[in-house]
């Protein structure tokens, strides 16, 4: 496994396993995770145990209640739009937790233009905004952060790893290389010991190479959301929990690792024990200005991934 590789997947397993033992025995989560981490999984019966229909759905009170609201409430000032959510709420849900798709087309059409301008805005929030974001809806909303929009030229690279950064992260890479600070910080964590010493050691090389970390962060974001598989700088198939943060939660994981003190706070939690709340705790209290960036990508991860992460809603 890479000197990448290794360090920010055991941050993305260890300090969600951390996480996942208060939260699924009925602890608190973490704020960030909002509405639809505790709405259910959309799957079992509705109120009454009866057939469970999008607006009664984890995904469609999200949606509805929360992520949404706004442009239901626009679409909903208008008649024909509002009998398309009518419509909508009643439909049965797909395969994927969101309404069925047969269902949502076969609704009365919209007619008229501000009708039809607030039906699209709610349809646009539902599938690429706020509500993409919904636990169970099964959309994955696309990533926003500007280290996931390089522009780079193809590579003759033969090793997939370096080809990878070359061809998706090229910008973040010659940025760290040209910056002596970020290559000393990188030669650092290259030679840290393996096994329970690499945490500690990893964090120590975060804050004796403190000027270099603003541009090793940007990296590895990019290497993060492109190459960690098993086809890349992996070298070996990605955990599911992994793979499921890497997929819905690639922007809030970005903040944290372009936020050094969110680094050394989730380098020190990874050295918890998982039921250890009291060492959790301390990490917070010494990183303290990290803490709701660090929750953001915990709660966005209890939202979407428990099943994979081996827990459960």
């Amino acid at each position: 496994m890479s000197w990448v590789t290794r360090p920010v997947l055991a941050v993305l397993s260890l300090s969600l396993a951390a996480a996942l033992s208060p939260a699924c025995d009925g602890g608190p989560l973490p704020a960030s995770a909002g509405t639809a981490s505790s709405a259910g999984s959309g799957t079992g019966g509705g109120a009454g145990g009866g057939e469970v229909t999008y607006r009664t759905s984890a995904c469609g009170a999200c949606v509805v209640e929360t992520a949404c609201v706004s442009q239901v409430n626009a679409c909903a000032a208008d008649p024909g739009c509002a009998a398309y959510l009518d419509c909508l709420d009643a439909c049965p849900l797909g395969p994927n937790g969101d309404a069925d798709a047969a269902c949502e087309r076969a609704c009365p059409p919209v007619s008229g233009s501000a009708g039809q301008s607030a039906q699209q805005a709610f349809i646009d929030c539902r599938a690429s905004g706020p509500g993409a974001r919904c636990a169970g809806c099964g959309q994955v909303p696309a990533a926003t952060d500007p280290d996931f929009n390089q522009t780079c030229p193809a590579s003759m690279e033969e090793n997939v790893c370096y080809k990878c950064e070359d061809e998706r992260c090229c910008e973040t890479y010659q940025a760290c290389r040209d910056d002596q600070d970020c290559q000393d910080l990188v030669a650092c964590i290259k030679a840290c010991p393996g096994g329970a010493d690499y945490p500690p050691c990893e964090g120590q090389c975060y804050q004796d190479h403190a000027a270099g970390y603003e541009r090793y962060g940007h990296r590895v974001a990019c290497m993060e959301h492109f190459c960690f598989d098993d086809d890349a700088c992996g070298e070996e198939p990605l955990h599911p929990c992994v793979e499921c943060q890497i997929r819905h939660c690639a922007d809030e994981m970005a903040a944290c690792h372009h936020d050094l003190q969110c680094a050394l706070l989730e380098s020190c939690q990874v050295q918890c024990e998982s039921a250890d709340q009291a060492c959790l705790t301390a990490c917070e209290e010494m990183f303290p200005t990290a803490v709701e960036t660090h929750n953001a990508r915990l709660g966005c991860a209890l939202a979407h991934c428990l099943p994979s992460c081996g827990g459960t809603e």
